[in-house]
Parts: C-alpha cells; structure tokens; sequence
C-alpha cells in the first residue's frame, strides 16, 4: 500500500496543472510566438509523464511500464511477434526478446537483412524490452512492404540502475553483440544498433568502445531516437523547451545520479556524455531524430555535426513541433512524425534495396 501516497501526490498535481494546460493551450491562439504550439494532447500527456517522473517512485514507474501501457498486443498476437531468447546469457547480465514475423519458425539472423539490437529507454532506471512492441511490429511491416527488407530486432533487457550502475548496461548491450557475432555467426554488416533516449546512449557509447577497444567489428549502423547524448543540461534547448517536452528536469538529474552510481565518474566524461567525445572517426554510418521541442535538441545536433566533421555519415532528422521519444510513442506524435521516421529510418537502413 506504500503507492497510495505517491500516486494521490501525483493526482493533486496534476488536478493544478491539467488546467493550466488547458488555459495555455487556449491562450496560445492570442499570443503567438512565430512557433507551432504545442496541441491539447501533447500539452496534457507531457504533464503527466513528468508529474509521474517527479511523484512516483522507480519501482511503481517500473510496474506501470511493465503492464504495456505503451505498446503492448494481445496475447495471441504477441505469439506471432514475440520470441523469449533462452536465458543461457544469464551470466552476461541481459536477456532478450526476438520479434520477427511468425517468429515462432524464424531462426535469428537467418535470412534476414538486417538485425537491430535495441535499447529501450526510461532514464536508465526503468523501461519495458516488449515496452515499443507496436511501433517494432510497425517497422518490421513497412520496411518488408516498401524494400522488401526481413528485418529481426533483438530488443534487450539490460540491467536497470540504480541496482545496476555504470557501466553494467553498456556491459550488457555489447555481450548481446558479442553473443550474435561469435555464437551465432552473424555478420557485423548485417547488425544496427539502436535506441530511445538513455537506450540511444547505450548504442552510441557501446560502438565507441568497439571502435576504441578494436576486439570486433563494429556494426553497420546506429539508429537514434531522441538519445541523451549529454549529462549536462547547460545548452539553450533545455532552457526554452523545459515547459514543452515530456522531460522533467530534477528527474533527469535523479536518473544521472543513479547510472553514474559509485563509478566516480563525471557527467562530462564521454562515457556519460558521448557528445563530448573527441575520437568518433571509424563510427559506423548513424542516423538520429529529435523533435524541435526537445530539451536534448542542441546536444543531438552538435554530436551530428561532429561525426560529420570526423567523416562519419550522418543524418539527423528535425521534426517542428514535436516531442523527446515521438518516434516510438505514437500518442506524442503530430503531423505524422511517426510515419515519417519509419520512412526515414528505411530509407537510411535499406534505401538501395529495391522490392520488385
């Protein structure tokens, strides 16, 4: 019963804030600023994910994630989609989902164009593997339709902080790699890594490593969504998109707090803050999306300038008046956003392969 008083905490803020929401929503129609404003939805399902950030406590944010509020199918077609990876990768600290059409008789790595390890995100500390199952199965469906593309993604469970702190989940991301490269025999060129937010981190400073460390081949591509490249929230898009995105602050800092743990590490180092990092030549092709009202905005376009500047091809995709993680999150999506980075993102991956 210790969620009760949290959770009508949380009730009574958000009964205050709702209505000025609503009030903002209305008044911006009188005062307009030369930017799109945020719309009715986005205003009041931001508030609620930040007042959550800031009320609940990590185990009961875990709880609500875990029920598939986000993305989850039922169950029958979940068995069409959904494969348990067997847990012999205990000893590595991660387990893993497969999806893949009619997984049921799908072979990992067999057959397919490309397998996308994805790191799911939640500020290090919570977050669902099967959490993004509809827009996984979105992907799958597209990229088959528009490039005939078999695409597998390995969605992993690492481990979460702050029981597991720096650098436990990078371990994890890279044994999963490690296990599809040596034990399963599949090829680097043939391997993306990818994910959302502190997921998008996990992928970029994973590849660093392999890139620095030169023990195996890095993969073909780096798929980023609204990743949190930085530790620092000093540049001008955490200041002027602080009221608008879906992002609150003192949690954030809570959640660095938490990754960090006792590895004495700063927030400037580049293993927190890969967009401080000065060596990223021999990267991997990477593709990115922001929404312009993220707070992570500034830090995601200066890590792509500077792969661009380190000869790394690099794409990065702005959508107006959208929000951190719109990409996977349906509900905070507008202007088809959604769509349009399923598009870009295969186009990116598979844009020479034609489907005749």
């Amino acid at each position: 019963m210790d969620f009760i008083l949290p959770v009508l905490y949380c009730a009574l803020i958000l009964a205050f804030k709702i209505p000025l929401e609503i009030l903002a929503y209305f008044t911006s129609f009188f005062f307009k600023n030369g930017q799109l404003p945020p719309t009715l939805l986005q205003r009041i399902t931001t508030s609620v994910i930040k007042s959550a950030q800031l009320c609940l406590p990590v185990w009961l944010l875990r709880k609500i994630v875990s029920f598939g509020v986000f993305g989850r199918i039922p169950h029958e077609q979940q068995k069409h989609w959904v494969k348990k990876l067997d847990a012999t990768n205990e000893q590595d600290g991660w387990e893993g989902y497969l999806i893949a059409d009619n997984v049921e008789y799908s072979e990992i790595g067999r057959d397919v164009d490309m397998i996308i390890i994805y790191a799911h995100g939640g500020g290090f500390v919570f977050g669902d593997a099967l959490g993004y199952l509809k827009t996984f199965i979105d992907w799958i469906k597209a990229w088959e339709l528009g490039y005939g593309a078999n695409t597998q993604i390995l969605s992993l469970e690492y481990r979460l902080s702050p029981d597991h702190s720096f650098p436990v989940a990078r371990d994890n991301f890279l044994a999963c790699y490690e296990w599809l490269v040596t034990e399963k025999k599949i090829s680097p060129s043939k391997i993306a890594f990818a994910g959302d937010s502190a997921g998008g981190n996990l992928a970029v400073v994973s590849a660093i490593h392999l890139v620095n460390q030169s023990y195996t081949d890095p993969p073909a591509a780096l798929l980023l969504i609204s990743p949190c490249l930085s530790g620092l929230t000093t540049t001008k898009s955490f200041t002027d998109n602080a009221s608008y995105d879906c992002i609150n602050l003192t949690w954030f800092h809570r959640c660095l707090d938490a990754y960090i743990g006792d590895s004495n590490l700063l927030p400037t180092c580049p293993m927190i803050s890969p967009v401080l990092e000065s060596q990223l030549s021999g990267l991997p092709k990477v593709w990115a999306c922001a929404g312009s009202y993220e707070v992570m905005l500034d830090d995601i376009t200066l890590f792509i300038e500077k792969l661009l500047q380190n000869n790394v091809k690099a794409e990065l995709a702005v959508e107006d008046a959208n929000v951190h993680d719109y990409a996977v999150l349906k509900i905070l999506s507008r202007n088809g956003a959604y769509d349009n980075s399923i598009k870009r993102m295969g186009k990116f991956l598979y844009g020479g392969k034609i489907n005749e």
